[in-house]
């Protein structure tokens, strides 16, 4: 595939990017010590050598030596820390290149040959968009615009690395990505690369072109229909019948388009190669056709937006051949007649057809026998795109998935629906469709044992009892079995269907399990990486007001009173838990389980600020990471309140705490403790994602106007 034009851009480096990485190094090498050193005298004592080398490009082409422990297995690579904070790689850079020949026996001054680049200025990192795009499906694109520009100030540096660190903490790992298709809907999606895509486009194209003009006639192969469908259109095929038997029987290959269709293949267990699209192929099929001397017709939009793109991409890409053009909107048979016959006489070797779905697919397979083109393909709104009548969303914003709400901005009266709702009926049936496989495969696991049980029975009857005579109340015995295997065969039905809805219970409580802690890793994640330079200055403010540690650690009661260690900004003096015992009598929160004073007088100055807008709280966003609490959920209590507890309380810990809850936002500390309970119990019985949400964006104003915060 012919690759895009390259960058030669001077990349300008702050200082601010170099300190990043040496602080992201320090805090890692510091955190993960413990592990280290084990690794590190482990190594030792297993291979006698802890410490081994390997070779790869660095910036300039020249040769870098990588640290890691000898051996294979997990943290093998953690030693590139070292490399980090000697300024050999960068955090986030170009792939990693590796130098395969001995660097030892080759002489260190001549210069190494390496695969050219434009990025020479850029270090090789621990992690790279070219890692990233491989995962979320957009390996086509060019790496080294995003490259440049998150190295240019150390925002764009930050909010690119907490890109790539989401996307490789959701990315299944586990994911089929070698299946040729994928089931969805009972829609066969064909599995391929972008590189895959057009390389098929272009043969086909090239087969019709190939055959002598007297024979194309007669002899050439019916025009092959593509499509690609994203979550609308699978919405779409659930109800429109003629459009589903399209998709199953006319197209001769169906692609999968967009983050929606991605993450129900995920679910699934299988990997898409690429987010296939027409809008992401369009300028990489017209440079394949250029450069095969093909022809292209754009067929789709409004008047005269089909005309725009052919002007534009013309001079994109000189040499490419658009035969001709005409917009999309056909209401009569006779200008749908002129429309064929004006394509069919262009000699387009690939057709466009841009009038959204289902409209364009169900257009193609109508007219396929009549069109005289080698390769059909449905592409939607692409031509408003490349028109510039509707903005497309910046890579960055592609990278996460988050595409559709770039569309839903620009056009929201159009896409509401399709998004709003529709993204969500989408996933019920993903989820719907995925809990009937399941239910089915493990229903016919078990049908196959009792199978193989009866038949096993059988044989052993076959062979015991031949020569035993029938008596007369054999017939008696006989009924009464059969009875009895009806009433069992009853009971058991009874049980499996009792089973079944406990299974789906099960299986939905597991989902929504697993989708709350994929929020909360994405939401704290980002949060933390956002908030680090706060969170530094805060630190500094503490320690040079009070002596003592920046974070206060407490042992606090989880998920099923399960202890672990919470982690807060310092906001009182040091002796503040031997003060407590001469202040129980000022204790202002009723019930008594809780102690709370609007003045105590244990609070620095730095923490009646903090504890105000609840910035004490923050780190506990490492414990969310961490998996010990959740951004929703009740407050995690002390151990000395859970001994205080009645049978009803006790019901707080019935899931991991939280950040923040219903009584946070409710009025906090002005709230009574049993109130506090019922509210957090309230909560247990309805979490749902989109309560979490809700909780989430009435904490902001209730942080903000502090009240019931002290």
């Amino acid at each position: 595939m012919t690759t895009q034009t390259h960058v030669t851009q001077t990349v300008i480096k702050p200082f601010s990017v170099r300190a990043i990485d040496i602080l992201a190094a320090v805090l890692l090498m510091a955190a993960a010590s413990p592990i280290l050193i084990f690794k590190y005298i482990y190594r030792r004592c297993r291979y006698g050598s802890a410490i081994e080398y390997v070779y790869i490009y660095g910036s300039d082409n020249t040769q870098i030596t990588l640290y890691q422990f000898t051996g294979e297995g997990i943290c093998c690579q953690w030693p590139h820390l070292l490399n980090l904070l000697k300024g050999d790689i960068s955090l986030l850079g170009t792939e990693q290149s590796y130098i395969l020949e001995d660097a030892s026996a080759n002489n260190q001054a001549s210069p190494l040959t390496h695969q050219p680049s434009n990025l020479t200025e850029i270090k090789p990192g621990l992690l790279s968009f070219k890692l990233m795009h491989q995962q979320v499906g957009l390996s086509f694109e060019n790496q080294d615009n995003a490259i440049i520009n998150a190295h240019r100030s150390a925002l764009s540096y930050l909010l690119a690395i907490s890109r790539t660190l989401i996307i490789w903490l959701f990315s299944s790992h586990d994911a089929n990505k070698h299946t040729k298709t994928i089931p969805l809907f009972d829609i066969e999606l064909n599995n391929l690369s972008m590189s895959e895509l057009l390389t098929r486009i272009t043969s086909q194209a090239n087969r019709g072109k190939a055959l002598p003009m007297y024979k194309q006639a007669m002899d050439k192969p019916a025009m092959a229909q593509y499509a690609f469908v994203n979550a609308d259109c699978m919405n779409i095929s659930i109800k429109n019948s003629q459009y589903r038997h399209c998709l199953q029987n006319a197209c001769d290959m169906v692609f999968a388009d967009g983050s929606g269709i991605r993450l129900a293949s995920l679910w699934k267990g299988l990997a898409p190669k690429d987010n296939l699209n027409g809008t992401d192929m369009f300028p990489l099929l017209c440079q394949q056709l250029a450069d095969n001397g093909l022809s292209l017709f754009l067929l789709g939009g409004e008047e005269g937006i089909a005309a725009s793109t052919a002007d534009k991409m013309q001079c994109r890409y000189p040499n490419l051949k658009i035969s001709g053009t005409h917009h999309g909107f056909i209401d009569t048979p006779q200008l749908n007649d002129a429309v064929i016959k004006q394509i069919n006489e262009s000699g387009a070797s690939v057709l466009l057809v841009a009038m959204g779905a289902p409209k364009q697919e169900l257009w193609l397979a109508k007219h396929k026998h009549k069109l005289d083109v080698s390769v059909g393909i449905g592409v939607g709104g692409l031509f408003d795109f490349y028109a510039e009548k509707v903005k497309r969303a910046p890579l960055w914003v592609r990278q996460i998935g988050m595409e559709w709400i770039c569309r839903l901005s620009e056009e929201p009266g159009r896409m509401w629906k399709r998004y709003i709702l529709g993204n969500p009926l989408f996933i019920y049936r993903v989820l719907k469709e995925i809990r009937r496989e399941r239910a089915l495969a493990a229903l016919t696991q078990k049908n196959g044992r009792k199978e193989s049980h009866k038949q096993d029975n059988s044989h052993k009857l076959s062979h015991s009892g031949n020569g035993a005579m029938i008596g007369p109340d054999s017939k008696t015995n006989n009924t009464r079995s059969n009875i009895n295997i009806a009433d069992l065969s009853n009971s058991e039905t009874k049980n499996r269907l009792a089973l079944n809805r406990c299974q789906r219970k099960r299986i939905s409580s597991r989902l929504g399990c697993g989708v709350k802690r994929i929020f909360d890793l994405f939401g704290a994640s980002f949060l933390l990486l956002l908030l680090l330079p706060a969170l530094m200055l805060v630190a500094l403010m503490i320690r040079i007001e009070s002596k003592g540690p920046v974070l206060f650690s407490q042992q606090r009661a989880g998920k099923n009173n399960t202890p672990f260690t919470m982690w807060k900004f310092r906001s009182m003096y040091q002796d503040a838990e031997l003060r407590l015992s001469k202040l129980q009598s000022d204790n202002e929160m009723q019930g008594g389980v809780l102690f709370k004073m609007k003045r105590d007088p244990r609070i620095t100055l730095v923490g009646k600020f903090i504890r105000k807008a609840s910035i004490d709280e923050l780190p506990q966003l490492w414990n969310v990471i961490c998996g010990e609490m959740s951004l929703v959920g009740p407050r995690p209590a002390l151990d000395s309140e859970v001994k205080q507890y009645s049978q009803k309380e006790r019901k707080r810990l019935a899931v991991k705490p939280g950040i923040t809850c219903i009584w946070q936002v409710s009025g906090r500390s002005d709230i009574p403790f049993d109130r506090q309970v019922e509210l957090d119990v309230d909560y247990i019985y309805q979490q749902s994602l989109l309560t979490d949400i809700w909780i989430l964006l009435k904490t902001i104003p209730a942080v903000l106007l502090a009240r019931g915060a002290y």
